[in-house]
């Protein structure tokens, strides 16, 4: 994944773009000096374990700071911690893999959202492997063997070991994170619920969010761009539940709305509008956080039916909430990678429904036989749901397809549990 914004490019004065061998080269030439989220390694670890314990003390001294960029293949002037040369290294697929294995073995917790990315001069002739280390939302993080452990952490470019208070204080930075992060995401999906037509159906909303945001110095996406991404996460998520007669299209329906996204309060808003003088979303709803944040929001009823709200209940049809799962890690992941984020996201994912409504009824295709036909009825052996639960988790935008279905299925498995409905039918 592209580096658009680090320590090199700040202290080039660059503005965000790509990092590449070019820019790497104007730093060395240059003289561009380590600094707390940038160092340069002349070779990459060996073998030794006393390399290998140092290479572990790099990336979680990172971690446990502001995060930055390990470039290996730089030599620097002794002493003075300036760029000196550009030696190369191997940069090939064994050696990133390896890198990789060795800060998933080393460190504990593994430092998640870690990339290596190879540099390759025009010529082909010399390669630098960039390890970027994010800044962790798991910090501290910790190394060492049985009883020899240690907390390492950046202090401009020198490395030293957190003492008791200072470990103290980061494991409550840690708690108090999390504390926030949940806030936030609930703040998130309350927000949206304003925008949405209760009345005609309950709504599920998902709102994922990146471990560490984006700075605001990146800068939004344009129009175009948010239209880029909302086709690549439809095909995402095709690739993760591909179409049937039973899957709900939620990100195709958004249909040429996707083509003039709206403005929002640093966000970008895509919603399906039923009526054009009505402010309220019909069937789906997307809001892009300029901060890497992702919300998408389905009515859960029977689309194009009549208002899915029985008596006092309110209908959550499961097909629409396996649709709804699979789409909705499509949309959070391709929006992380379209914006370059590689910390993980983390994600909460609540049902609301109309205030005239005590609880909500599970249904799905009536079966006869052990086969499903295609009128509907409530589940038999499900269970209301008065008080639903938001379900939470942690995602990675880099996943393969498969990795993402996982990942929905989870989504989907927590919603549907608290129904008491055992098995998924789209995703299972």
């Amino acid at each position: 994944m592209a580096i658009r914004w680090s320590a090199i490019h700040e202290q080039l004065g660059e503005t965000p773009r790509d990092l590449d061998y070019e820019l790497l080269e104007r730093a060395v030439s240059e003289g561009v000096l380590e600094q707390e989220n940038l160092d340069w390694k002349k070779a990459l670890p060996g073998k030794d374990q006393g390399q290998i314990d140092e290479f572990a003390k790099d990336v979680a001294a990172m971690a446990n700071s502001r995060g930055g960029l390990i470039v290996y293949g730089v030599s620097e002037e002794r002493g003075k911690g300036r760029a000196d040369e550009i030696v190369g290294v191997d940069a090939s697929e064994t050696q990133q893999r390896r890198l990789r294995s060795l800060a998933f073995g080393q460190v504990q917790p593994m430092v998640a959202g870690l990339d290596v990315i190879p540099l390759t001069s025009a010529d082909g002739s010399t390669s630098v492997l960039v390890l970027s280390v994010p800044q962790s939302a798991d910090a501290p993080h910790v190394i060492g063997r049985e009883n020899r452990i240690g907390v390492p952490f950046r202090s401009g470019p020198e490395t030293h070991w957190m003492r008791e208070r200072e470990l103290e204080r980061s494991y409550s930075d840690r708690f108090t994170r999390r504390d926030v992060e949940r806030t936030q995401l609930a703040t998130l999906i309350e927000e949206v619920t304003d925008h949405l037509d209760l009345a005609r159906s309950a709504w599920i909303v998902g709102a994922a969010r990146p471990r560490t945001p984006l700075t605001s110095i990146l800068g939004p996406l344009q129009r175009d761009q948010v239209t880029t991404a909302l086709e690549a996460a439809l095909h995402q998520s095709i690739d993760i539940l591909p179409n049937s007669l039973r899957r709900y299209p939620i990100i195709r329906e958004l249909g040429n709305s996707v083509y003039n996204p709206q403005v929002g309060l640093r966000r970008w808003v895509v919603h399906y509008i039923h009526d054009a003088f009505d402010v309220q979303s019909a069937l789906v709803h997307v809001e892009l956080h300029h901060d890497g944040s992702a919300i998408l929001a389905a009515e859960v009823g029977g689309w194009g039916g009549p208002p899915a709200i029985s008596g006092v209940h309110s209908q959550v049809f499961c097909a629409a909430v396996e649709s709804f799962a699979a789409d909705f890690v499509a949309l959070a992941s391709t929006y992380a990678r379209t914006l370059g984020v590689t910390s993980p996201l983390a994600f909460r994912s609540d049902i609301h429904r109309a205030a005239t409504t005590t609880s909500l009824i599970a249904m799905g295709n009536r079966s006869i036989g052990g086969h499903e036909i295609e009128e509907v009825e409530r589940l038999k052996g499900t269970r209301s749901v008065a008080r639903f639960k938001p379900v939470s988790g942690e995602m990675s935008a880099n996943l393969a397809a498969e990795g993402l279905r996982d990942t929905a299925r989870s989504v989907a498995v927590d919603v549907l549990h608290q129904f008491g409905v055992a098995r998924l039918s789209l995703l299972g």
